[in-house]
């Protein structure tokens, strides 16, 4: 899906991470220090950010729009729209944006609606909510994005645990003076490579689905843990990313040396590291930023710009950017965006 959207602004972004981190040191005692430092080596990751127990996802993406009405001094009435993009919702029914809309005060003329997307959510979110504004549906939507995925991660599973955290984000996309252009992908056919096997229709959670095995590598999971098969999501990332990234550029008319910013999914250092290769650009473009959070999922790109965000200003970096996500589904996206005039805030913890 290739597309242009007018008349558009992504005016601010916030993100909010758990104050605790793994330290991963049960990991050390069961593996041993070596394997744990070839893995820190490879991902870049030296710690994963932690939700504290009855923390969801709506809790950090709440605090991080809060955020945002706080300093811009921001009206929640002003919203007409709110959309949540997880995959770690507070019920299976209803759905938690509309649990948003009544905590942050918008108003119940507002649409809401959930959307189920993983590490591709921030493009996919993007999106939805720039159709509402360009349709003439809304003026001001609010896009609250994240996951809470330790609890889904078991704890004997090095694979997942060095690398996986929690975080929320909150972004507003409303009517503005900036053009959007989109290039979004899907291929159902690889849906068993980033996984939860159980617990949905298809396989209900029973007894069978809660026993414990060891895996591949040692790693030990249940059927009600989440799967990722690393080799597999790797070649997909280094095989599909800077195609969609081409693709985009030449949509929006773009050339790669005029961009000031690819704000890649954080996915660990490894793979940004070779998609920058790839690309023939300088590292300074493609920011690695998780060292001390880890791979948060959905809202990594909003937490990219929270920390550099100064930078970028100063660099006058943000007039051309990409943005992409790329993950679970499969599905991977990128997007083209005048972020010069968004306002940016430093990550609040919860």
């Amino acid at each position: 899906m290739k597309v242009k959207l007018n008349g558009l602004s992504i005016s601010a972004i916030a993100t909010a991470l758990p104050k605790n981190s793994d330290d991963f040191s049960e990991l050390i005692q069961k593996f041993g220090e070596k394997e744990i430092k070839r893995i820190v080596a490879s991902t870049g990751i030296t710690k994963v950010r932690v939700a504290d127990k009855g923390v969801c996802a709506s809790d950090l993406c709440e605090a991080a729009a809060r955020h945002i009405f706080k300093e811009l001094n921001n009206d929640p009435a002003a919203i007409d729209g709110i959309i949540f993009i997880s995959q770690t919702f507070d019920h299976i029914i209803p759905a938690t944006s509309a649990i948003l809309q009544d905590k942050l005060g918008l108003p119940k003329t507002a649409v809401a609606f959930d959307i189920r997307y993983g590490c591709s959510a921030y493009i996919y979110g993007i999106y939805q909510a720039s159709l509402l504004v360009s349709s003439g549906s809304c003026s001001r939507v609010l896009l609250l994005i994240g996951d809470v995925n330790t609890p889904l991660i078991n704890k004997s599973d090095k694979a997942l645990r060095m690398v996986l955290g929690d975080s929320g984000s909150a972004t507003i996309v409303e009517k503005g003076n900036d053009t959007l252009a989109f290039n979004i992908m899907t291929d159902g056919s690889g849906f068993d490579k980033l996984i939860i096997p159980s617990g949905g229709a298809r396989y209900p959670a029973n007894d069978n689905s809660k026993k414990e095995t060891e895996r591949e590598n040692g790693n030990i999971r249940s059927d009600e843990n989440l799967y990722m098969d690393g080799m597999e999501i790797t070649s997909f990332c280094l095989r599909e990313i800077p195609k969609v990234i081409d693709g985009v550029l030449e949509i929006a008319e773009w050339k790669k040396e005029e961009v000031g910013i690819f704000a890649l999914h954080q996915t660990n250092k490894f793979i940004i590291d070779f998609l920058r290769k790839k690309m023939q650009v300088h590292p300074e473009v493609v920011p690695f930023v998780i060292f001390e959070t880890g791979n948060t999922g959905p809202a990594t790109i909003p937490h990219l710009f929270c920390v550099e965000h100064k930078r970028l200003k100063n660099e006058n970096r943000l007039s051309k950017t990409v943005m992409c996500g790329y993950g679970v589904g499969l599905s991977w996206g990128a997007i083209t965006a005048n972020l010069s005039n968004t306002r940016f805030f430093d990550t609040i913890e919860l």
